[in-house]
């Protein structure tokens, strides 16, 4: 089983001391989970349930695992995420690469410094229909700099379909909004020159985009606040960090979930 095949990689020559035999040993060990075969079973029962509560539409099938949105540990951008897909083949296998995005390097490495062990962290995962957004970002209903500035939303926004926010891999833009002075304070504009976009045939595409065009308009800004000021108070005034996009002029919410103070990791 996969605890045994775990406590092999672990004791393997190197795998301890090497981050460089780590990050291969655990790319073997990914590669071995999307193989594994799943029963017929339970694959024609992800199939229904797809059908059944989603319309059998495109899917994001993400990361939910309990090594995420924990104090002092966000897990933020660690775990893959499997962009638009739309059929059942292709369901079976990103459930599996999610599933073994729990052995990514970097999640692995996080999770080692914040003295995680490897047995007590679980991979769930999340279906979601894809939404194909205008624009999408993050939302914090606080200030996520100082936690002394009240009154503070934070909003980070790109073009398109929001991957790379999420997962921090681009300089979003990036503005505050006081609910006190009605000011917002901008921080970073986007300078991208490309989008993510639904594919047809599944999965995301880059398209152009013109650039110079602000993302986050004040309108924009106000709306968004208001929503998240709504989602807070729905949770009991619970500071709340927020994944969202737009379709046109409507704004979406994707998941709300309790806002997690980010610290320095522990020296190892």
């Amino acid at each position: 089983g996969l605890a045994t095949r775990l406590a092999q990689i672990e004791q393997s020559p190197g795998f301890a001391t090497d981050p460089q035999v780590r990050r291969q040993a655990l790319a073997a060990l990914r590669d071995e989970i999307v193989q594994w075969p799943v029963d017929a079973d339970t694959s024609a029962a992800w199939r229904a349930r797809w059908q059944s509560q989603l319309g059998g539409q495109g899917v994001f099938v993400r990361s939910s695992s309990n090594s995420e949105d924990l104090p002092g540990f966000s897990g933020a951008g660690l775990y893959t995420t499997v962009p638009n897909v739309k059929n059942g083949d292709a369901l079976e296998v990103a459930v599996k690469k999610v599933w073994a995005s729990v052995f990514n390097a970097e999640a692995w490495e996080a999770r080692r410094a914040a003295r995680f062990t490897a047995d007590a962290v679980y991979m769930g995962v999340f279906v979601q229909s894809a939404i194909d957004s205008t624009n999408a970002g993050v939302m914090i209903t606080r200030d996520p700099f100082d936690a002394k500035h009240p009154y503070v939303t934070y909003i980070s926004a790109k073009r398109g379909i929001g991957i790379r926010v999420v997962e921090g891999q681009r300089v979003a833009e990036q503005v505050m909004y006081s609910s006190w002075s009605k000011a917002i304070q901008v921080i970073s504009r986007s300078a991208d020159d490309t989008a993510l976009q639904l594919d047809k045939a599944g999965g995301v595409k880059e398209v152009p985009v013109e650039v110079g065009r602000n993302v986050l308009t004040d309108e924009l800004v106000l709306r968004l606040a208001g929503v998240g000021a709504a989602v807070k108070r729905l949770f009991g005034g619970v500071e709340q960090d927020i994944e969202w996009a737009t379709v046109g002029d409507r704004i979406v919410l994707l998941q709300a979930r309790p806002y997690v103070e980010r610290r320095a990791q522990p020296a190892r």
